[in-house]
């Protein structure tokens, strides 16, 4: 059953909602640094708010780079032509110089129009009357990143709204490999599904084969194998690293294996009686907690921990070149094995 979705996806889509029952608001502010919600409410209302006819003399899209809080407000304060809604869509909204201006018309906004500011990288300051305003006439969506830990609750829900069904560890795999970059996931899966145009569920196999995650060789698996102490697997997908060394950067690596051993590290100091407890402690799935983190505490003592959270700070700087001499990072990764296996 999939998850509770978190509160940046129920305000997304409560504000597509709204827009589907051709409820409009006069001013839309999307801000944030997750730029897949901003991009998915404002690419709506650019293509189904007016029909293809009206479009031609009431759709208006400008750039922050080439315009200002007073033209913006030129544009706004013009009236539709033949239809009942103009729409002024502002995208990479974050280059204009003087945006805490535009206070001046969202202050008393026209109904007719429909004012769209897309604001990527980062939010804007909350405390400008710019934002208050927006709430108060219109309507402000903070698109922030979703946390790490809730990553594969959101691909699940992704999954179930595109009817399909998965094998268990799919969005984890899915979370680890793509990290929290919501449009690439997208991106990822809509290939996956024109790959397989019959497609229902999703399994390892079809990850494989469409989007690049080695079955068996990847740093989810990787992971894994530290967290069963299996020195076989550990060393069988280093050597498939070494002879990967563009797919498979210790760069990606090393901070995937810092979170996990810090997790574990972080589970001898919160008390928690079950999965469930420790998930919520730590912010992790409490099925992941179960089938991994809780088995591999037993591996690994504090001790050894302390030192491993080290040792992966001390080899993060060696493969970016940080005192590492001629040492290829194929042989600072099997180094590093073997010291976390020695600790």
């Amino acid at each position: 059953m999939a998850k509770e979705k978190t509160n940046i996806v129920a305000e997304a889509e409560a504000i597509l909602t709204e827009l589907q029952k051709k409820i409009y608001r006069p001013v839309y502010i999307l801000h944030g640094d997750e730029s897949y919600y901003i991009d998915l409410i404002s690419n709506y209302i650019e293509k189904n708010v007016l029909s293809e006819e009206e479009k031609d003399f009431n759709q208006t899209i400008v750039y922050g780079k080439d315009t200002s809080a007073s033209g913006i407000n030129a544009i706004a304060r013009r009236y539709p032509m033949m239809s009942d809604y103009q729409v002024v869509i502002v995208k990479e909204a974050q280059n204009i110089k003087d945006i805490a201006e535009l206070k001046y018309y969202v202050e008393n906004p026209l109904s007719s129009t429909i004012l769209v500011i897309c604001h990527k990288g980062k939010k804007i300051d909350g405390k400008l009357s710019l934002i208050k305003l927006a709430k108060e006439h219109g309507c402000v969506l903070t698109s922030e990143k979703i946390p790490d830990y809730e990553l594969d609750k959101w691909i699940e829900n992704y999954l179930k709204s595109q009817n399909l069904t998965y094998e268990m560890g799919i969005p984890n795999l899915l979370a680890e490999y793509l990290g929290n970059d919501l449009h690439r996931i997208v991106n990822e899966l809509n290939k996956l599904k024109q790959a397989e145009p019959n497609l229902t569920k999703i399994t390892k196999d079809i990850v494989q084969k469409n989007i690049g995650i080695s079955k068996e060789y990847n740093d989810f698996e990787l992971q894994d194998a530290f967290a069963e102490r299996n020195v076989e697997k550990i060393f069988r997908i280093l050597k498939v690293y070494s002879e990967n060394p563009k797919d498979n950067p210790p760069q990606r690596t090393i901070p995937l294996l810092f979170n996990f051993f810090k997790t574990l590290f972080l589970m001898y100091y919160v008390p928690y009686k079950n999965e469930y407890e420790l998930g919520s402690q730590l912010k992790i799935n409490p099925w992941v907690a179960k089938i991994k983190y809780i088995p591999a505490k037993q591996k690994y003592s504090a001790m050894s921990l302390f030192k491993i959270i080290a040792l992966l700070r001390e080899y993060d700087l060696k493969t970016k070149g940080v005192g590492s001499g001629s040492t290829s990072p194929s042989e600072l990764m099997r180094e590093l094995a073997i010291k976390i296996l020695t600790a």
